[in-house]
């Protein structure tokens, strides 16, 4: 027998109304935007910042020799002063190994577009192969792709075009993505690319390759590319002390750029939760703070509170509270910070895979 349902017009009419302003563009005070803005655009030091710096100054210095010294010298070009070489910088994602970049090259002037140090930055896109590569440092340099190339003949177009614009420093950045890294004998091939960018006789490169462990792994597979190449670690951030200490250096440093106070804050605990909730990656913890602080700032509090990086941090993982390694009474020691969005999803997904397996050995 089918049943009628009628709409409830009483309940519907007791239900709490919604704040009409929730459902459109929100208006932001100018001094709180600001504060924003100045949050967002704060660089805080990385560790390993002096280390970047002293490599990329020892690449620039590399150059040097081979441009100018050599040749006031009177000395023929011949070994390492005929041949670029090459800065590695490797890290997890969210480590800061980007931002570092950038601000790096800015601050060495290698931004300037005149400049001989000039360097062209261009992210590999995900996944890529060679010829996708090549064909992004292309376009990176200006150069019209209007029709379709074999890998050979692109990069044979990317020394040419690096070489009739004057450019001496090509950065590549989240290499990780090329899918011939993943196959020993592609890997070498990407090798000898990088090599021969490097090595050309009329026109050699001098290079900044940045992306995840894998990059490094490769890299050390080949004897050649890796001696041609120094390094630079971003590890993520452990509970020791002087990590922990840092992490304090990065709260009390943004929230005086947005100025709040974290007086009733227990600051120990909170950057053990940051520690331990970004997966140490300070790029990324960064990010968690300026989130939260932003939050103190739209609600006209001059103290933030844990609640605001409980918001903040369930916005950019989409946790569950049970899971938010900022909510009270949760075990967030015990939280898996990388499977944090639908856990119970993947422990279903595993239960089946195991069942699978089982009952294939049954079967067999």
């Amino acid at each position: 027998m089918q049943t009628e349902t009628h709409h409830n017009e009483p309940a519907a009419a007791e239900m709490p109304v919604r704040q009409e302003g929730r459902r459109r563009r929100r208006k932001r005070n100018p001094e709180t935007a600001a504060l924003e803005v100045e949050l967002k655009h704060s660089y805080y030091p990385h560790p390993c910042d002096d280390t970047l710096y002293d490599r990329l100054n020892t690449l620039l210095d590399d150059f040097d020799d081979y441009i100018t010294v050599a040749t006031q010298l009177g000395l023929s070009r011949v070994g390492r002063l005929n041949e670029g070489r090459a800065v590695v910088v490797v890290g997890e994602s969210g480590t800061g190994k980007s931002r570092s970049l950038e601000r790096a090259f800015a601050n060495l002037g290698m931004t300037v577009r005149s400049d001989k140090i000039f360097v062209v930055s261009v992210r590999a896109p995900s996944p890529c192969n060679l010829k996708q590569l090549g064909i992004e440092i292309l376009i990176g340099l200006g150069y019209p792709v209007d029709r379709d190339f074999r890998e050979n003949v692109v990069w044979r177009v990317v020394k040419e075009q690096l070489a009739l614009r004057k450019i001496r420093f090509l950065h590549l950045d989240e290499l990780q993505h090329l899918t011939q890294l993943n196959n020993p004998a592609e890997a070498l091939k990407v090798c000898d690319t990088l090599k021969g960018v490097m090595q050309h006789a009329d026109w050699p490169m001098w290079m900044i390759l940045s992306g995840m462990p894998k990059l490094a792994h490769v890299i050390e597979s080949d004897f050649q590319l890796r001696r041609r190449s120094t390094f630079v670690r971003l590890d993520q951030l452990t509970a020791r002390k002087e990590d922990l200490k840092e992490i304090r250096n990065v709260l009390g440093n943004f929230s005086h750029k947005a100025e709040l106070s974290l007086d009733g804050l227990p600051i120990l605990e909170l950057a053990s939760r940051l520690l331990h909730g970004t997966d140490g990656r300070l790029g990324y913890l960064i990010e968690v703070v300026q989130e939260a602080l932003s939050l103190t700032l739209q609600e006209g509090r001059k103290n933030p509170l844990m609640g605001d990086f409980e918001r903040a941090y369930e916005a950019k993982t989409g946790c569950r509270p049970e899971h938010n390694v900022f909510a009270d009474g949760v075990e967030w020691q015990n939280v898996d910070v990388r499977n944090t969005l639908f856990p119970e999803d993947n422990i279903e997904e595993e239960q089946k895979a195991k069942k699978r397996s089982h009952t294939a050995v049954r079967g067999a």
